[in-house]
C-alpha cells in the first residue's frame, strides 16, 4: 500500500512539473489551445497593417469581446482596464472625450484590445454583432461623434473583402483574381490615404465583412495569392473594380479626373447574359425634377426633353441635357446616376426617352466600367482562364509583383 501511494505521489509531481513548464512556455493560454481553422490558415504576422474605417463620425458604438482583454488610452498610453469578458460596451464621445458605458475616460482615442483571436464584435447598423481580426480603435470624430477602425494585417482584411464582393461558389480563379484586385486597391489606398485615422473605409472603398463574412474558398483564394498586388509603369495601380461592364470597360480619365496614367479600356463580351448585364428605370417627370432641384440642378417648369448631347468611345454618356419650356440643365452621366441613384441608374451605358409623363432608361452593366468587370471575370474563369490571365486581359501593361 505504501509503494502504491509513494507511485502516485511521483506521478503528482512530474504531471504538475511538466503541466508548469508547458504553460511557462507560453505567452498566454491562448496558444496552448487548438484554433479554428479560419485562423490556423491565418497569414504571417509579419504582413502589413491596415486601419479599416468601419463607422465614420456615428454617435455611438456598441463593442462586446467574447473572453479576456484590455481598453487601453493610447493618447496618454496607458491602460484603463483589463477585463475577462465585455458583453456590452456602449461607446460615444461627449466634448472631444470617449465615454465607455457613461465612464468619462478623458481621452480621445481608445484601443480595445483582445487576449483572444476572432473574439471582437461590433453592432452594425442592423444591430447585428460582426466579428472581427484585429483590433479595434474608437477615436473621437469631433465633439459628439466617433469613428471606429479596425486595425488588422492586410490579408486578414482581404479575407473580410472577397466573400463580399463576390460569391464564394464561384470558381477559385475568379476569387484570386479578386483578391489580387482587392489587395492592390488597399495597398494603393494605404499609400495615398488622406486619412489621418485611417487607410480605407468600408463600404464605401470596398465591402468588407469582418470573419463573419469569411469562407472557407474565399480565404484559400487570399492565402494562394498572398502578398500578390498589380503595378502599372513601376507603380501600385488602383485597382478599381465593378459588378459588370455590359461588354465593355471605360477609359479612366473619363470617370476619374485626376487620375493620368491606367491600364486602356477593353471589350469584354463575357459577362453577356448574366444577371446583372441588362436593366431598365422609369421615373416621372415631376419625381425627376425633384431629385434635380434637390441636388442644385432646378429646372423651371415641367421636363420636356432629354437628350444625351455626348457619349465616349465605348458608348457611354458622358453629358446629358434636360430641358424645359425655359431652361436648361446639363448632367454628366456619373451626375445623372448620382441623382437618381445609383442602383436604379446602374451605369451611364443607356438609352433614354420621354413615355407617358415618365423618363425611361434602358441600359447595360453595373457600375463605373473602369478596371475589373466581377461578372466577366466569374465567366471567364468557368470558361477555364487562370486568375493571372484574367487581370491582364482588364488590366492590360500591369504585372503582377509577388
Amino acid at each position: 500500500m505504501y509503494e502504491k501511494q509513494k507511485i502516485l505521489n511521483y506521478f503528482r509531481i512530474f504531471f504538475f512539473l511538466t503541466f508548469a513548464f508547458f504553460i511557462s512556455g507560453c505567452t498566454t493560454f491562448r496558444s496552448a489551445l487548438p484554433r479554428p481553422i479560419n485562423d490556423v490558415l491565418r497569414p504571417s504576422s509579419s504582413a502589413k497593417i491596415i486601419r479599416v474605417a468601419i463607422m465614420v463620425s456615428k454617435p455611438t458604438a456598441v463593442v462586446s469581446v467574447i473572453g479576456p482583454g484590455t481598453f487601453y488610452d493610447k493618447v496618454h498610453h496607458k491602460r484603463i482596464q483589463r477585463f475577462s469578458s465585455i458583453k456590452k460596451a456602449v461607446f460615444s464621445v461627449q466634448n472631444g472625450n470617449v465615454f465607455i458605458n457613461g465612464y468619462n475616460t478623458k481621452s480621445s482615442h481608445i484601443i480595445v484590445l483582445s487576449d483572444m483571436p476572432q473574439s471582437i464584435r461590433v453592432q452594425d447598423k442592423f444591430k447585428e454583432n460582426i466579428v472581427y481580426r484585429g483590433r479595434i480603435d474608437i477615436i473621437a470624430d469631433g465633439k459628439n461623434f466617433l469613428t471606429v477602425v479596425n486595425t488588422l494585417p492586410l490579408d486578414e482584411y482581404i479575407m473580410g473583402v472577397v466573400p463580399r464582393e463576390t460569391f464564394p461558389a464561384w470558381p477559385q480563379a475568379a476569387l484570386k483574381t479578386q483578391a489580387v484586385a482587392a489587395r492592390t486597391y488597399a495597398v494603393s489606398h494605404m499609400q495615398n490615404s488622406n486619412y489621418e485615422n485611417y487607410d480605407i473605409i468600408s463600404p464605401i472603398h470596398q465591402l468588407y465583412g469582418g470573419v463573419t463574412g469569411e469562407a472557407l474558398s474565399t480565404t484559400k483564394a487570399v492565402l494562394d495569392t498572398q502578398g500578390e498586388i498589380l503595378t502599372y509603369n513601376g507603380k501600385v495601380l488602383c485597382t478599381f473594380f465593378y459588378t459588370c461592364c455590359g461588354g465593355k470597360t471605360e477609359e479612366a480619365k473619363n470617370i476619374f479626373s485626376t487620375i493620368k496614367e491606367y491600364p486602356p479600356a477593353v471589350t469584354s463580351p463575357y459577362c453577356k447574359g448574366t444577371k446583372n448585364y441588362a436593366w431598365n428605370y422609369s421615373v416621372a417627370l415631376e419625381n425627376c425634377s425633384q431629385k434635380l432641384n434637390k441636388a442644385g440642378k432646378p429646372l423651371t417648369g415641367r421636363i420636356l426633353k432629354v437628350k444625351i448631347i455626348e457619349r465616349f468611345k465605348s458608348g457611354r454618356a458622358a453629358k446629358i441635357k434636360f430641358s424645359s419650356k425655359s431652361k436648361s440643365v446639363v448632367l454628366t452621366g456619373e451626375e445623372c446616376r448620382r441623382i437618381l441613384g445609383y442602383n436604379n441608374i446602374r451605369s451611364t451605358l443607356f438609352k433614354v426617352r420621354i413615355k407617358k409623363g415618365r423618363l425611361q432608361f434602358v441600359g447595360r452593366g453595373w457600375g463605373h466600367a473602369v478596371g475589373m468587370c466581377q461578372w466577366c471575370s466569374e465567366v471567364m474563369a468557368e470558361k477555364g482562364f487562370d486568375y493571372e490571365q484574367i487581370l491582364k486581359h482588364f488590366y492590360p501593361g500591369a504585372e503582377i509583383q509577388r
